[in-house]
This record gives structure tokens, C-alpha cells and sequence, in this order.
């Protein structure tokens, strides 16, 4: 049966493996048309003098998966034509494909390497994982787990976490169903997924919504059902907004401000300390420590504060103050009702 058109019968790693090895054994670089041209998963669906749209969108997610394993793709003008992007050529540096010469592991650290590579090697970080387990690889990593007696498994708690970054290896556009503080029903969401990145040992979803043409950052906690993938692609350019969106998320975080008083010597003094980014002076007569913390989202900090119980009480800012009490109230209320009955 015949491959169709916009569709490679080529598995997507022999693909990559072959745009390395073409871009390595091309010193003087080659150009976009060249490589679309002979390399295999390519090739075979480059049609000359034809736009080659999809192919050219492939091209541009196999050079960002490229960069993501650490290959850095070296792009040439021409001297006759500069900035004209069909001259443009495309080429890998061998030196930058080698560890520096005074990068050594020993075995033991390799093999610890490689566990840690293992230990990810389910949910969220998948892709991370099996990019790093290619690299020590290289390195002589072998190493077999059936041999160990443990195959540690370290998962995220978000189920929506291993669709997402299945979407965004892919490239491809997702929807699902997202609920906000203070609303009772999940409003339906269709984004680009573009990274997920970790803030205060949350998980949050970079994109772009499709449906308001703006960045927005979710957090996985609050996606709810399945996320459903669509075949659409993910516009490249639309990466470019990845940077910008993270830096303002941080500093979201490093602006709102939270005081707290905590017990000390009580599980809230442990967990909450080190995250302060400011502690008043000790007070030998109340036993209790006043701490300043970031605060990301007043709702997920409520939500934390509240399980610490009498060990914490919020001072600033009165929005959270609120919340806290509400939430407190809610449970009183339910425990009330449980012994009512």
C-alpha cells in the first residue's frame, strides 16, 4: 500500500537520526531544500516545486526537538544573498556533538545517572528521561534493572501531566477542561501546549489559547477529565511566547507577598521556613515565628495553609485571611454535620 502524501512511513527517531547524521557529514552546511530532499522521512514525501508546508512545519519541530537533546544547529547565511531563508544552510559542529575533554564520570556515578534517568521514566517527564538516558548511553551507561531487585518509579500526581507532554514532543494542539477558584463548572479550553514547568512544586501548563489569541498558564491541578489531542499542529512561531510567559509567572510569584505566624517547632514552622523569603525576629514569649512568603496563587496557599490547622495563622494579605477562614468554616461545618447524624 502506498504511503500517503503528507504521512511517512519513516518511525520520527530514524527521521531525527538521519537529520543529524546529514547536518554532521555537511561541514559547509546544506541548505533546507537539500536536506528535505535526500534525508530519510523526508524524502519521501518532498515533491518538488511544490510548497512543502507540512514538511517545512516537520523540519522546524525535528530542529527544536534537536536543540532539546542539546545539539546546537548552526545556521549559515549565504554571502551573496543574506537573510534570504532558501539559501539559509543548516549545519551540527562534531566538537559541539563531544563531551568537554575534562567531563568524566566514573561507574558508579553513571550507573546513578542512569537510575535517576529510570526513576523518571513514567509520567510527565518521559520525554526528559528518555533524552537523558540516550546521552549517558553514549557515556558506556548500560545498565540492566532486572539486575538491581528495585525499578524505582517516581510519577507525577497529575494525570494530565504525561497527555500534556506527549502533545507538546508531538507538537500538536489539546483540548480539556479546566476549572476556575470560585466557579462552579470547568469551561472548556483549546490551546497549544508549548512547556510545562514546575514553580513551588506545582506543575503548571505553558500555552497558548487558540480561542482568546493570548498566553495563559494553567495549572495541572485544576484540569479536569481527559486531554483530548487534536491532529491541528502547534504554529512554531508561537514558541517564541514560551520565555515570556515563565518570566512573568515568576514574577507574579516573587510580587505577591503572604505573612504568616507559625508555631514553632511544628510541622508548619518545618515546611513553610524554608520557603520564606523573610523572617521577623524570634519572640521568646509567644512561641510563634512570623514568616513572608511568595505567593503564587492564594488559593492553592489557602488550601495549604489550612491543613497545618491551629499551627498557622495568616496575618496579610486579607484576600487569603478569607479564604483560610472559609475553608476552616466549610470543614467545622462538615465535621457538624457527620456528628448530627
Amino acid at each position: 500500500m502506498a504511503t500517503a502524501p503528507g504521512r511517512s512511513a519513516v518511525p520520527s527517531e530514524q527521521r531525527v537520526f538521519s537529520l543529524v547524521l546529514a547536518l554532521v557529514a555537511s561541514p559547509e552546511g546544506s541548505t533546507k531544500s537539500a536536506l528535505l530532499s535526500s534525508v530519510h522521512g523526508y524524502a519521501d514525501r518532498y515533491r518538488v516545486g511544490e510548497a512543502n508546508v507540512a514538511l517545512d512545519r516537520q523540519f522546524e519541530r525535528d530542529k527544536e526537538l534537536l536543540r532539546a537533546l542539546g545539539i546546537q544547529i548552526e545556521t549559515l547565511d549565504s554571502p551573496l544573498e543574506p537573510g534570504n531563508n532558501q539559501l539559509t544552510r543548516y549545519r551540527v559542529s562534531k566538537e559541539r556533538l563531544q563531551f568537554p575533554e575534562d567531563l568524566r564520570f566514573s561507574e558508579r556515578e553513571l550507573m546513578l545517572l542512569r537510575l535517576a534517568a529510570l526513576a523518571w521514566s513514567e509520567g510527565s517527564l518521559s520525554a526528559e528521561s528518555r533524552r537523558a538516558a540516550m546521552k549517558l548511553e553514549s557515556l558506556g551507561a548500560g545498565l540492566d534493572v532486572r539486575y538491581l531487585g528495585v525499578a524505582p518509579r517516581l510519577g507525577t500526581a497529575e494525570p494530565a501531566a504525561a497527555p500534556l507532554q506527549r502533545a507538546i514532543d508531538a507538537q500538536q494542539v489539546v483540548i480539556f477542561d479546566y476549572t476556575m477558584p470560585e466557579r462552579e463548572r470547568a469551561l472548556a479550553r483549546r490551546v497549544a501546549p508549548l512547556r510545562l514547568h514546575r514553580v513551588d512544586g506545582r506543575w503548571h501548563l505553558i500555552a497558548w489559547d487558540l480561542e482568546r489569541n493570548a498566553g495563559r498558564v494553567f495549572l495541572l491541578s485544576r484540569i479536569s477529565g481527559e486531554v483530548r489531542l487534536e491532529t491541528q499542529t502547534v504554529e512554531p512561531s508561537l514558541h517564541a511566547h514560551t520565555d515570556r510567559l515563565i518570566g512573568e509567572l515568576l514574577e507574579r510569584r516573587n510580587t505577591l507577598r503572604a505573612t504568616v505566624q507559625v508555631r514553632r517547632g511544628s510541622v508548619a514552622e518545618a515546611r513553610l521556613a524554608p520557603r520564606a523569603v523573610a523572617e521577623a525576629p524570634r519572640s521568646e514569649t509567644d512561641g510563634t515565628v512570623e514568616l513572608t512568603l511568595s505567593m503564587l496563587d492564594r488559593h492553592v496557599l489557602a488550601a495549604e495553609l489550612v491543613g497545618y490547622g491551629a499551627d498557622v495563622t495568616v496575618c496579610e494579605p486579607p484576600e487569603l485571611r478569607r479564604l483560610v477562614i472559609a475553608r476552616l468554616r466549610a470543614v467545622a461545618a462538615a465535621h457538624t454535620e457527620v456528628a448530627d447524624a
